[in-house]
């Protein structure tokens, strides 16, 4: 991929071969998984660094990380090397009877990089997975059955997690298992914090702008949120409340300051369980290497995974060994496991993936610096030229655009846009309204120059 053409975006992207690859999936997939459209989406072939290749050569840079997967890049040499290392000696084996020492090592470098002092961990495949180990364990330590998290979050679409979604997207179908959902509480928000540089020029009269929050993007402000939580948990039938440091699908949303150390200390007071979602958060993409170090507080349980894998399917739920304890084992046999656990490739190539991006948080925090700034002025441009305003989230490499005035949907005529100019991206948020960027940790200045660059140009096709 040495000779990158650069998409014209007068001249839509060639298509022909990927869409005759699109009808024989439409053939042989459940039409709820791939979404189709006349110009959405392409087949991807191959991929080197940021950059990816599809079936009709049209070229991309990738500012999705294939969902954040790919952290260190596209066809990563190191990991590429521990694949084929690994392939010679064993590619599967029986997790929970006979261990590797490739699932000995990955778990050992958990307990390196966690914030426990006693790590122990439950291996699995998906984001999913870990969150209903981390749901299961959370009961066993409490004896209770009740859970609570927050509007916008996605915690997988497993049976047991999708009781913590709250958008009618996944739900539906599924209302009378999931139950009543009483534990789901709005998304906090802080005016003053989060607010402030709108104020001359708010969307709607300040003195409805509260009630727009809330009826518009279901935001409440967090005082309210406290006491509906403290409320809840007062009544100690809740095992967890279960969180991301950075809601990702719910568009890139953070989380007004000193909030969490409000609830950590409710928490406490009611023997309530805090499960930090760090799937997509974790390892990096924020700029720590979890996310809940910028929320100045310590989970009971992490889940993680996705960049995890180094593009293998790998997660993890990780504690401290005294919650752990509430697994009894003493007859032998594995409450909690599946055939891949512990997948000897998985493994091997994921305390690989660790290593490689344990050294590049080390080294990325002006890198990190210099692109916060960097947003911050295209956003700043795009207001001055009066394009659709938008407020900059998020938090390190996970940025996202939040076009707060728009219609729903909004983004993802801005994403496909930019696919036919060259670029992979996603929107995210409860209406579609937030452009999500969560390139590679590799990506560099340039790259983010290119697609500011292409988004202003979408914004002013927009006007």
């Amino acid at each position: 991929m040495t000779s990158e053409k650069k998409a014209n975006p007068d001249k839509p992207i060639k298509m022909q071969v990927s869409k005759s690859w699109i009808k024989r999936l439409e053939r042989v997939e459940s039409p709820d998984v791939t979404y189709v459209s006349e110009a959405f989406p392409v087949v991807l072939e191959k991929g080197r660094g940021i950059r990816v290749q599809d079936v009709d050569k049209n070229k991309y840079l990738d500012f999705t990380s294939c969902f954040g997967v790919l952290a260190l890049g596209h066809s990563n040499v190191q990991i590429k090397n521990a694949i084929r290392a690994q392939t010679s000696r064993m590619i599967h084996g029986m997790g929970d009877v006979h261990p590797t020492v490739s699932k000995i090592r990955l778990l050992e470098k958990l307990a390196e990089l966690s914030p426990y002092d006693k790590p122990q961990s439950v291996l699995s495949l998906s984001g999913g997975e870990a969150v209903e180990s981390a749901m299961k364990t959370a009961m066993l330590a409490t004896g209770r059955s009740d859970f609570v998290s927050f509007e916008g979050a996605y915690h997988g679409l497993h049976l047991g997690a999708l009781t913590l979604n709250s958008r009618s997207t996944f739900t539906k179908g599924f209302e009378n298992w999931i139950g009543t959902q009483q534990g789901v509480v709005p998304f906090p928000v802080d005016l003053n914090e989060q607010w402030g540089a709108v104020a001359a020029n708010p969307p709607c009269p300040w003195d409805h702008f509260e009630a727009w929050l809330d009826q518009t993007h279901n935001l409440v402000c967090q005082d309210k949120v406290l006491t509906q939580l403290q409320k809840l948990l007062k009544t100690k039938t809740f095992a967890a409340v279960v969180f991301e440091p950075v809601q990702g699908r719910g568009g890139d949303r953070t989380w007004p300051k000193g909030f969490w150390q409000k609830i950590q200390k409710i928490a406490k007071e009611t023997k309530t369980l805090l499960i930090a979602d760090e799937i997509y958060t974790g390892f990096g993409r924020t700029g720590k290497m979890f996310a809940h170090e910028w929320l100045d507080i310590v989970p009971d349980l992490l889940c993680v995974g996705k960049a995890m894998g180094g593009g293998l399917p790998l997660s993890a739920c990780v504690g401290d060994a005294t919650l752990f304890k509430a697994w009894d084992k003493s007859k032998g046999e594995a409450k909690h496991t599946s055939t891949f656990l512990g997948h000897p490739l998985a493994c091997a190539v994921g305390r690989v993936a660790l290593t490689e991006i344990q050294d590049l948080v080390k080294k990325q925090s002006k890198s990190l610096l210099d692109l916060k700034v960097l947003t911050q002025n295209f956003a700043n441009s795009c207001a001055r030229l009066n394009l659709e305003p938008f407020q900059v989230r998020g938090e390190g490499a996970m940025i996202g655009l939040w076009f707060y005035k728009s219609s729903p949907g909004f983004a993802a005529k801005i994403a496909e846009a930019l696919l036919h100019r060259g670029f992979l991206i996603l929107p995210s948020g409860p209406r579609g309204d937030v452009l999500s960027l969560a390139a590679p940790l590799i990506a560099e200045k340039k790259h983010y120059l290119k697609i500011f660059a292409a988004i202003e140009k979408c914004l002013k096709d927009n006007n």
